[in-house]
């Protein structure tokens, strides 16, 4: 399957699983039956994160041909969005917006885990230093999209409700991360063509 399927596959799919999850309204209790909810609902995010973030990078390459095939061949990407996606949940507990800071981190940090890289944060660092400007761009866009995002899930709560909100909401913030892993994986490859260049040049 080519890439921007694959994108748009995990966009629907993931929010239709989001969406079941609310069917009948459950209300939060410490049943078991909820508890499973929450892990369902969990796991439908960091499966999303980790094909959606592979695929990006495949599909900057040009190479989108196959792309799901190769996210199941890239492990690390989903140790990486487990890890991220804990940390985003205890910062949400302390405070709502602060997941937004692990969002921008992830959106660094998984491109150049997709492409295999032993050391993500220092390729972030990387990426940074080729495209300052770029980068700084992308993160207040980032957070724009995120503030954006739930405004537009609050939006759909007032003047839709149940599974079809849901499955709405999921779908718009499948497509915005979509759209910024590419965006990030871009970033990404650009600073990685950067490097190659600049040692070529230099042995010459």
């Amino acid at each position: 399957m080519r890439g921007v399927g694959v994108l748009a596959l995990m966009a629907v799919v993931s929010a239709l699983v989001q969406a079941l999850t609310v069917l009948g309204d459950p209300v939060p209790t410490s049943s078991v039956g909820f508890a499973a909810l929450v892990l369902v609902s969990a796991a439908a995010v960091v499966l999303a994160m980790w094909i959606t973030a592979s695929t990006a990078l495949d599909v900057v390459d040009g190479n989108a041909r196959g792309a799901l095939s190769r996210a199941w061949r890239r492990p690390r990407v989903l140790m990486w969005c487990v890890a991220l996606t804990g940390v985003a949940v205890a910062l949400a507990i302390l405070f709502p917006l602060l997941p937004v800071i692990v969002i921008v981190v992830a959106l660094l940090i998984l491109p150049g885990v997709a492409d295999g890289h032993r050391h993500p944060f220092r390729a972030a660092s990387a990426t940074v230093r080729q495209s300052p400007g770029r980068c700084a761009v992308a993160a207040v866009v980032t957070i724009l999209a995120f503030i954006l995002a739930w405004v537009v899930a609050l939006v759909l709560g007032f003047l839709v409700t149940g599974v079809v909100a849901a499955f709405l909401t999921w779908v718009w913030f499948g497509a915005n991360a979509a759209v910024l892993l590419v965006y990030w994986s871009r970033l990404y490859r650009r600073a990685v063509r950067y490097e190659v260049e600049s040692d070529v040049a230099e042995r010459r």
